[in-house]
């Protein structure tokens, strides 16, 4: 695996374990009907605790790319073979980044009045920065995003460029023309009915139930800098949402 396990970071060794080994699941090290290591084997070659080797597989198993047989062994799905993006996203700074995927600008950055997202954004005037993206994994389309920007920001970004494909995100574009930085986000997730325009460019059928997924970063003084509505390709995506006690001191 030659992925060494950092104690002390943020990310907790159960997840960098299971990280490495969704990394190792996705380029195809694990071949179908024969087991993936021991527990014993991970503990021995990672210096980790059987806990921990046992926590790592969960998220394996909540991610929907193993399953477990008593007796038997730790075995991949068929579902880590179909390219599905299956990564937690655990952190603003994860879903910031989308590791691994790219966009495509489907219409760039113009300034139009809209109020209803101006309101979303806290400005007293309609006008805003509008521009769409089309993200995709492995070459198949993830979900399309239609993006709302104070229109200060929007201007700056459409002066000095935004790349009308490739790896990052819109919001990690407009990071730098933003005075405080990104320190939140808000997501509301809804079930749509997939509009023609938009299932022509997923890969879906309209009227086929999509996920609907309303994004709103805002920074250190809480103030809303990006407003997304985003569509996602069911057959493309999973949603996860792990919930902890919170501990005390």
């Amino acid at each position: 695996m030659n992925r060494a396990l950092q104690r002390g970071r943020e990310q907790p060794v159960y997840r960098q374990l299971a990280g490495a080994l969704r990394a190792e699941i996705e380029e195809g090290r694990f071949d179908d009907g024969k087991p993936m290591p021991t527990e014993a084997q991970l503990v021995a070659e990672h210096g980790v605790s059987r806990h921990t080797v046992s926590q790592a597989f969960r998220e394996l198993v909540a991610d929907g790319l193993v399953y477990r047989v008593p007796g038997r062994g730790t075995f991949v799905t068929r579902l880590s073979k179909r390219g599905k993006y299956l990564r937690s996203i655990g952190t603003l700074e994860e879903m910031m980044s989308w590791t691994g995927t790219e966009m495509k600008v489907l219409d760039p950055v113009a300034i139009v009045g809209d109020p209803e997202a101006a309101s979303r954004l806290g400005l007293s005037t309609p006008e805003v920065a509008k521009l769409t993206v089309l993200r995709f994994y492995k070459g198949s389309p993830l979900f399309v995003s239609h993006i709302r920007l104070p229109p200060e920001v929007g201007r700056r970004m459409r002066e000095e460029g935004l790349p009308p494909e490739g790896p990052g995100t819109v919001i990690g574009a407009a990071e730098r023309f933003i005075p405080l930085p990104i320190a939140g986000v808000s997501v509301d997730i809804t079930a749509v009915l997939a509009p023609e325009s938009t299932a022509s460019l997923m890969d879906c059928e309209p009227g086929e139930p999509i996920l609907c997924v309303e994004r709103l970063f805002y920074d250190s003084e809480e103030r809303p800098v990006e407003f997304a509505v985003s569509h996602y390709n069911p057959r493309q995506n999973s949603y996860r949402m792990e919930m902890r006690h919170r501990t005390t001191h």
